[in-house]
């Protein structure tokens, strides 16, 4: 169950590591044709798909409970990593995974029109580690 660190912080409805976002997100690419690879050392991103039309450059965020203190720091490294990879590209989309639980959704709401712009594509890893992408 996860804990309420903070009074004006909302617990999230689910707990998910970072790694458990990669590895749903990695699974689900797997499953829709995509080759992939962990990247740290390559590009900074958390991990690459791609199959002979498309490369997806991902950067992911879990919600662990030890993370809320840091949350601005980690979400603020998440975008800034990706837009690093920016480049106008038809053949290369940028993926924000992150875990569906409020704080996440809510600082990516105020994000929405400029990663829209940008072409960011968001995947939402749920409870069930399935994925929403819009």
């Amino acid at each position: 169950m996860p804990v309420q660190k903070y009074h004006f912080l909302k617990a999230d409805p689910f707990v998910l590591s970072k790694s458990e976002v990669l590895q749903a997100v990695q699974k689900y690419l797997i499953q829709e044709g995509y080759e992939t690879k962990r990247a740290e050392d390559l590009s900074g991103a958390d991990l690459i798909a791609e199959n002979e039309y498309h490369s997806l450059v991902i950067e992911a965020l879990g919600n662990e409970e030890e993370q809320q203190e840091y949350f601005e720091a980690y979400f603020n490294h998440q975008v800034i990593t990706l837009l690093k990879s920016y480049e106008k590209n038809p053949g290369k989309t940028l993926v924000m995974a992150n875990a569906d639980a409020p704080i996440i959704r809510q600082n990516v709401d105020c994000l929405k029109a400029a990663l829209d712009e940008l072409g960011v594509v968001r995947f939402w890893v749920k409870k069930d580690l399935t994925i929403e992408w819009e």
